[in-house]
Parts: structure tokens; sequence; C-alpha cells
């Protein structure tokens, strides 16, 4: 079963700008673009959780008597060998948590392959990526 409604602009831990928010098998995702994601890897009989798992690039910390928060990133897909961020739109903020999220991943010697798609076609066609590893990793050709 399928519902959209549209982001509140003031909703808390809104992510996607303008974006339509999809449930789909009790899941609600942020955008269309990531219910469509969810819906090509469940097809493929790809695993991986939405929003699982959350990363501290920097830990809180105090300047000059301030508080500073941490910041933080959540994948929008993670599975066993690849993490995926579906990103129609960027926000401003978005480029720097990339790099800095690659930078973790790198730091932390955390090796997986990394997509960002930006559009359904993208979608498709690293949804056949991740099929064509697998299946060179298994040795099937």
């Amino acid at each position: 079963m399928i519902k959209r409604r549209k982001a509140k602009a003031g909703s808390p831990n809104k992510k996607v700008r303008n974006a339509t928010q999809v449930t789909i098998d009790g899941i609600l995702f942020r955008s269309k673009l990531e219910a469509y994601c969810y819906e090509q890897l469940k097809a493929a009989g790809i695993k991986a959780g939405y929003e699982t798992q959350k990363f501290t690039l920097i830990h809180p910390f105090k300047f000059n008597g301030e508080s500073v928060r941490a910041m933080t990133y959540t994948p929008d897909f993670i599975g066993e060998e690849f993490i995926i961020e579906c990103k129609g739109y960027a926000n401003d903020a978005f480029p720097l948590k990339w790099k800095l999220f690659k930078f973790y991943l790198y730091m932390n010697k955390i090796n997986v392959d990394l997509y960002k798609p930006k559009n359904q076609k993208e979608i498709r066609e690293m949804v056949d990526e991740i099929l064509k590893k697998r299946n060179e990793r298994k040795g099937i050709l």
C-alpha cells in the first residue's frame, strides 16, 4: 500500500526540500525517489536497511565556553557492501556533509561501494551494478 503526502515546511528532521513523503510496506520514505529506490532494491532481491545507521562526522565539543553540537549523517540505504544516498535536489549543507562522510569512510577504512543516484534511471543502473558485483564476488558470470 502506497500513501503520499507533502513534507511540512517546519517539520523536524526535514531532510528533503519540497519532497513528497511516501509510505511503502509501513516504511515512511522522505521522498518519491527514495521510495522508488526501495522498490527497485526489493524487486532485485537486494537487502538494504532504510536510514538504519547514523554516523557521527564531528563529535560535540566546547569552543570558548559554547557547546557545539555533533554533526551526524544518516545515509538512505545501507547494504552489506554498499551505501546509497538518493539525492534529487541537494540542499546547501549536503556537499559538505557528503565530503565529510567520504572522509569518515576513508579514515575508518570502511570499504563499501558508495552510490548517489539522482533519478530513476540512475537507480536502475545502480541496481544492475550491485547485482553484477554481487555475482562477480560469488564467481557467477
